[in-house]
């Protein structure tokens, strides 16, 4: 229901102006059905012996620049495919300018090519529905593709373009830093994800590049040139490992790839790159996040690891991480969730590299009242494997579930190409794979306990949990064995440590300066000192046949009210606490759902032009564009909640007729770039509004578009008392 709620909040909120046009879908009704029953024993059942199969062996080829490229039969289907894996990746970009990698990866393919604009190249690939991505993760790249058959011949040139001679267009450049940063805005919402990225700086330090995240204000850094030189430094034909699979002759196949491959020069001095080896030692600390909106923990403790995959113990350590955390076989959930119940979910895993140590940790996910006893509960059984071997029933277990889902490891070409490329890469043997199996299968139980005594340290683990510390019924205290715990700061800033926001550089602050005008050249345009007139706005306004009220009051006060299928949904705001009453009751609103809220308003043309001199926002001009044939002023706006977005002025008249942003879904945890277009603008008390917005959501799924049109708007009008609290009656804004 909460989700469904704010799916719906958000898109009453900001004067009607801001729609997201969230959408619910129905469930279908239960049906009740007999139930069979077997006429048998399902425990006498017997299955035969798994068959052994033959793993499909790719041809390999070398091409004279040193790219190595790997090509694998398949007629089934009438496709064909490709993969390249770079490598690139984030611990290489500077510290000083995290989230470089992960924009560069996105750029590469949405901005374009030297030959093909990126509204062209989407619309080639469109036309035969081929499919082309890249992106770059933590330690690799990728890039892929997918098209018939028939059409190889001309998506393998896009393909091969993409990677070779992206041409990084401005505007997608600038698009790409907005998703990030607005994702950098939500990265606090889910306390999973919290957990996982502080659990990484308290394991590894917050400046190891494989704990450091991106900033609003790294990111504000990055520009075009930067995606330029990170791409042009890494992506090198002999740091590319390429493989095709699907209908084609292979033959024929190579004779293509050299064409569009061969010409590739290597710099005569790169040695691809080595990723930098952890630096982290094991100590024992307890943390905790505070996240008063939850009621459950979230927990996760461990400590850096020692081996990687080439090491003898890596099966050992295999079959130990299947008796601790093997499913529903696995000592974790059979104690600490089926015959304790402290556990809504709980799982852990040894972790190794291919060239560097990994790290062990366990998660459990708990009742906040039960927080410092689920995780006792968890810690009491990583010490358990340490003295006591897995019985032999345990360890057939183990071996079983992994020896039966071998064969899973190779059900797709890509799979196996993808495997084929990653033993490559790192010089580990083909069958190295078959030859764990083949270990796996010798591993006694006196092996787990001794890689358990080993490799795992409970006594020297860190502890983190990120939950409601106000529900807890004991004290963390109890968990650290000398009473310490660090409370962690998970704020998000927007200026770098030490660093005086009003120190920017001489084309930062001409960028403010051309921002600041454009605003003004705005207002002026749609009623100018008429704006500094205005104490409330009222704005009732209809989407799709639901009619939804909102009253503002400056500066910062709201009232909205929508009636649903759902029930009459109410949100109030009275400058200091955000409070929500629907079917199920009222509650305060949580901060992410303050700050989407509050992030709409400002995306609001009236509450914007009337707030211009608040503190905290700032604009940017960012030059000039066409859309649609229509030449526009460009200004970045950062309010001081919600996400970063980009308004449209018209060239000529100056009035805001377009604005881009791009947001996440919270049902779907989906991307999706939201582009608004004003028009039908009128004027109500000396300034003048756009009265229709289209607002389209575009996802990798497609695009959905919801118009919204404002009955009526009243400006200084007449509010009754109590109106921005929930204890009042007051309902529709204003007296009569």
């Amino acid at each position: 229901m909460d989700r469904l709620f704010l799916s719906r909040v958000l898109s009453v909120a900001a004067l009607g102006l801001a729609l997201l046009g969230l959408g619910v879908v129905p469930s279908a009704s239960a049906q009740e059905t007999d139930i069979q029953t077997a006429d048998y024993d399902v425990t006498e059942l017997t299955y035969p012996d798994l068959r052994d199969f033959e793993v499909p062996e790719p041809e390999r080829i070398e091409l004279d620049n040193g790219m190595t490229v790997f090509l694998l039969e398949d007629p089934e289907l009438p496709q064909v495919n490709a993969s390249a894996q770079i490598g690139v990746g984030s611990v290489y970009e500077p510290a000083e300018k995290r989230g470089l990698a992960s924009i560069t990866g996105t750029v590469m393919r949405t901005g374009g090519t030297e030959s093909m604009a990126p509204d062209s190249l989407n619309t080639v690939l469109e036309n035969i529905a081929a499919t082309v991505e890249t992106s770059i993760g933590e330690t690799s790249g990728s890039a892929y593709m997918s098209t018939l058959a028939d059409h190889v011949d001309t998506v393998l040139p896009v393909f091969a373009e993409v990677l070779r001679r992206p041409a990084f267009a401005e505007d997608r450049v600038q698009q790409a830093k907005s998703q990030v940063q607005s994702g950098i805005t939500r990265r606090n919402d889910n306390a999973s994800s919290i957990v996982g990225r502080e659990f990484d700086k308290v394991l590894y330090g917050e400046d190891s590049p494989y704990a450091r995240t991106p900033e609003l204000y790294t990111v504000d850094r990055i520009e075009r040139q930067d995606l330029v030189d990170f791409h042009d430094q890494y992506v090198h034909p002999n740091n590319v490992i390429l493989s095709v699979w699907g209908d084609f002759d292979a033959d024929q196949m190579e004779q293509t790839i050299r064409a569009q491959f061969g010409d590739w020069d290597a710099p005569s001095d790169f040695e691809p790159p080595t990723p930098p080896t952890p630096e982290a030692e094991r100590a024992h600390s307890v943390n905790f996040v505070q996240k008063s909106d939850v009621n459950q923990s979230n927990i996760r403790m461990g400590h850096p690891g020692e081996l990687t995959r080439q090491s003898d113990d890596y099966a050992s350590v295999q079959m130990m991480n299947e008796v601790l955390s093997g499913g529903f076989s696995g000592r974790l959930f059979q104690q600490v969730r089926r015959e304790k119940g402290l556990a809504y979910s709980v799982g852990g895993v040894y972790t190794a590299g291919y060239n560097r140590p990994g790290r062990f940790y366990a998660s459990v996910a708990s009742q906040s009242a039960s927080t410092v006893e689920a995780t006792n509960a968890v810690m009491t059984e990583v010490k358990r494997m340490r003295d006591e071997p897995p019985t032999q029933e345990e360890l057939g277990l183990a071996k079983d579930s992994y020896l039966n889902s071998f064969v899973f490891n190779f059900d797709s070409e890509r799979e196996i190409l993808g495997r084929r490329a990653t033993y490559e890469y790192y010089d580990y043997p083909a069958d190295f794979l078959q030859r764990t199996r083949a270990a796996i299968e010798e591993v006694t139980p006196d092996d787990v306990l001794s890689a358990a005594q080993t490799y795992l340290h409970p006594d020297e683990s860190h502890i983190l949990i990120v939950g409601n510390g106000d529900q807890f019924s004991k004290d963390l205290s109890t968990l650290s064995q000398d009473g310490t715990v660090d409370t962690l700061d998970i704020s998000i800033p927007r200026e770098a440590p030490g660093e005086d926001p009003a120190d920017m550089t001489a084309a930062e602050e001409e960028a403010a300066m051309a921002g600041q005008q454009l605003m003004a050249n705005a207002k002026e345009a749609l009623g100018g000192s008429a704006f500094d007139q205005i104490q409330n706005m009222r704005v009732l306004t209809e989407q799709q046949g639901t009619e939804s009220t909102l009253v503002v009051r400056l500066p910062n006060q709201l009232r909205t009210e929508v009636s649903t299928a759902m029930g009459n949904i109410t949100v109030v705001n009275d400058g200091e606490t955000m409070k929500m009453k629907t079917p199920q009751g009222t509650r305060t609103a949580p901060p992410s759902a303050r700050g989407q809220i509050m992030g709409q308003l400002w995306r609001s043309l009236p509450y914007l032009m009337a707030s211009l001199d608040h503190e905290g926002l700032t604009v940017a001009a960012e030059g000039e564009t066409t859309v649609d044939g229509t030449r526009y002023r460009v200004a970045d706006v950062q309010p001081p909640a919600g996400s970063e977005y980009t308004l449209y002025l018209h060239a000529e008249t100056m009035r805001p007729e377009r604005l881009t942003l791009e947001q996440t879904n919270p049902q779907t945890g989906q991307q999706v770039s939201v582009t608004q277009r004003f028009t039908d603008f009128r004027e109500v008390s000396g300034v003048r509004l756009p009265f229709t917005t289209e607002t389209v959501r575009s996802t990798g799924d497609g695009e959905n578009t919801v118009t919204a049109n404002i009955q009526s708007l009243d400006i200084n009008a007449d509010l009754k008392e109590g109106l921005f609290t929930l204890d009042s009656s007051a309902s529709g804004g204003a007296s009569q």
